[in-house]
Formats: C-alpha cells, structure tokens, sequence
C-alpha cells in the first residue's frame, strides 16, 4: 500500500516548492509504492514558523499521513531567531512539536533548506547543461566548487540562464525549476547535498535509495508550472 505523504511548503500553491517535491517522491518510489502527497502551502517562511506544526498535527490526524515533512528555507533569515543556522530555526519549531502527542509527533519530520532549493538544482548540472544546449550551441555549465557556501544559489543559477541565453532571458523558477528536476538522470551528484540526503533517506528509508528515470512521471506536473500565468 502506497503511505500517504503531507508537505507543509512556505511556497504558495502551484509553486515550484510543491511541483519539485511531487515529482521527486515519485522518482524516488518504486512505481508501485509511489506516495499519495498532500500539500500544505502556508505562502511564507512567518506561515511556516507560526503555523507549520498545527498545519502537521492536522495532517497526521485528520489526513492520516504516515509521514509528514515541514519544509523551509534558511533564507530569507527568520527575524525573530538570533542566530544564523538551520538548527536554530528548527529548534523553535522543535518546541512546538514537544507540545503535541507522541504518536502525533513522531510522524513530523523537519527539513530545512540551506539556502534554497536552487541549492540543488545546480548540483545536477548536466541537466542545466541539457536544458539550456541548442543544436547551434552546447552550455557548458559546470557545478561550482563549494556549493554550499553559495548563500545565493537563486542568483547563481540566473547568471547562468543569462549567460548563456541572453539578459532579457531570467530563469523563471516557478516554471523552470521544474523542468530541470524532469531532467535529472540520477541523483548521483545533489545526494551530496546534505539536505537533498535527509529528504530522500526520510521519504525511502535508504541511505542511497534508487532513483527512476522520469519519463512521464513528472509530465503533468511540469504542464501544470507550464500553465501557470495563462
């Protein structure tokens, strides 16, 4: 039987946060185990820490989730914390979830994203390099070094795109990030990201989990981001 899967996303519905994470629980599912995920889309980081873990505890008790994850974003930092680390945000949280049953509890995972899901986009660099190559011109993209002290993957991953296709030509990410998780052939290279790993051990329960070529398994979703705006 397929476990149903609750997200709790700081992005707005429809947003490139909740279109990545679909089509990622399913590469990552055997075909005959591929998650049923529900959504929860607060809009903003101040829904996530206000409201994130009641948006949990409802999943897990009127949705009946078998597993739930709040997702958020180190940036922008969350004005009401001092320090400047995942695991202070996630300490606040923390607090709240001590507050709820154990059995509800054990079913809601944190998972914060330093810096932004661009993070791992740009591990995969082949697939920029596929997706930004025309037959008159080969990108040569390459992943930088230390990827994870780039505190701006949103903006690195835009001089890319305007590199090579020009300034008027920004990366969209609310359509093409998307896109780009569609062409990714493994997940060699972003299982190196340490928040990617704690995403894909929490939704398989692997170390090193499989990974599905994509095909049609993320089609309708890219249509979706593709009608986003019309």
């Amino acid at each position: 039987m397929s476990k149903r899967l609750g997200l709790v996303l700081e992005c707005d519905a429809g947003g490139p946060d909740e279109l990545i994470f679909k089509c990622l629980s399913r590469r990552l599912s055997a075909p005959d185990h591929e998650p049923e995920v529900i959504p929860v889309c607060l809009g903003s980081k101040k829904g996530i820490m206000e409201d994130g873990v009641s948006r949990a505890e409802s999943l897990v008790t009127v949705e009946k989730c078998d597993l739930v994850l709040v997702v958020w974003d180190l940036k922008p930092l969350w004005s009401q914390i001092d320090a400047k680390r995942c695991v202070h945000e996630a300490d606040d949280l923390r607090a709240k979830l001590a507050n709820l049953p154990a059995n509800v509890r054990k079913k809601i995972r944190l998972l914060c994203l330093t810096w932004e899901l661009e993070t791992w986009l740009l591990a995969e660099d082949r697939a920029i390099r596929e997706y930004l190559s025309t037959p008159a011109h080969s990108c040569n993209f390459t992943t930088p070094s230390r990827l994870h002290q780039i505190n701006d993957p949103k903006s690195t991953l835009n001089r890319a795109f305007t590199d090579f296709r020009g300034k008027s030509r920004r990366y969209v990410d609310w359509q093409e990030a998307i896109q780009l998780v569609q062409l990714w052939a493994d997940s060699k290279k972003v299982q190196k990201v340490p928040s990617f790993a704690r995403f894909a051990k929490l939704i398989t329960d692997q170390d090193t989990p499989e990974f599905r070529q994509c095909g049609a398994v993320c089609a309708n979703l890219v249509h979706q981001a593709g009608r986003m705006g019309k």
